[in-house]
């Protein structure tokens, strides 16, 4: 009998059955990565969702980036960008009451691209609220608690 599980769950992660953005993944993303996630997010309001791809231009196999999507409540594209390197990103995340974007990266930080007009323009002088925590306050906080 367990075998049998066992090969059915072989089967269905071959096929593609189950994904890898099980509640249990998105669990320890978030537990690992503090406020910042990789998955489909929405603003406060749920008026804007953003998604994460990575960048497939052939010509930059070495340091393809990541492109952060945002589109509207009616799934249309208003904004893209590209704030980092897929191989050193960490996620996103939304401030609780605007529209400004946090991008946290392991080789730059954590920093803001600011709502404005409909676009997300990098501001490196934003101060990150104290809820958004950052992966790095996340592992303090869990080796401390």
């Amino acid at each position: 009998m367990r075998r049998s599980i066992f090969l059915l769950l072989i089967l269905m992660l071959l096929s593609g059955c189950v994904k890898a953005n099980s509640n249990v993944y998105n669990n320890e993303l978030s537990e690992n990565y503090g406020s910042f996630t990789s998955e489909k997010t929405y603003s406060f309001d749920k008026k804007y969702y953003a998604l994460q791809t990575v960048d497939n231009d052939e010509n930059s196999r070495m340091y393809r980036g990541i492109i952060v999507s945002i589109y509207d409540s009616r799934d249309s594209l208003v904004f893209s960008f590209s704030p980092a390197r897929a191989l050193d990103f960490w996620g996103i995340c939304w401030e609780n009451d605007s529209y400004n974007i946090w991008i946290q990266s392991s080789d730059t930080g954590t920093y803001c691209y600011r709502y404005d007009n409909d676009k997300w323009l990098l501001d490196e002088s934003a101060e990150k609220p104290d809820y958004i925590i950052t992966k790095y306050e996340a592992e303090e906080s869990k080796n401390n608690g």
